[in-house]
């Protein structure tokens, strides 16, 4: 019986830990052609980096990415998306959304804004002016909660509490 609750309490341990991929990888759809390779033999949007998709922990802090943003004509940028900060004790409640847009070679950081640590799921968003031209196409979204601690230090140090990336789609709309 000891045996048998190890071994439940291993497998349970490995499936919490393994990546979750999504369905379309796990079991792809036969196409007519295939499907040209990345430059760097890479899956995913060519001329872009591998992003590890993740399903978020509903226990703990995260973000999430939605899968389109858009782009106006004179290149301003919207995202969204969603996240979760727990207090854990913290002493300072302050937390910072932080995003982050690559598109091709272009790598810019579209800012934030303050996030509520209070165990919520709350929307984010962001629109920026960013000084790189984006245009409609694929590029990739980094968000990161950023919480902030006070130890030994008179001051609040950041710490990242939760990374969320996504491979999304910049939509055409002014904004």
């Amino acid at each position: 019986m000891r045996n048998r609750r190890r071994f439940l309490g291993a497998v349970t341990g490995l499936l919490i830990a393994a990546p979750l991929a999504p369905a379309a990888q796990a079991a792809p759809a036969p196409s007519p052609a295939p499907a040209p390779a990345a430059s760097s033999g890479e899956a995913g949007v060519p001329g872009m980096p591998q992003m590890r998709q993740s399903l978020p922990l509903p226990w703990g802090n995260n973000v999430t990415v939605n899968r389109v943003g858009y782009v106006s004509s004179d290149g301003t940028v919207a995202l969204s998306g969603t996240y979760r900060c727990l207090r854990d004790g913290a002493t300072v409640p302050r937390a910072d959304i932080l995003v982050t847009l690559t598109q091709g070679q272009a790598r810019y950081g579209l800012g934030g804004g303050p996030a509520i640590c209070d165990g919520l799921t709350h929307s984010w968003s962001v629109q920026d002016g960013a000084g790189v031209r984006f245009v409609p196409g694929p590029a990739l979204v980094e968000g990161s909660l950023l919480t902030f601690e006070v130890g030994q230090q008179p001051i609040p140090l950041p710490r990242t509490a939760a990374v969320g990336e996504r491979a999304i789609m910049l939509e055409a709309r002014e904004l």
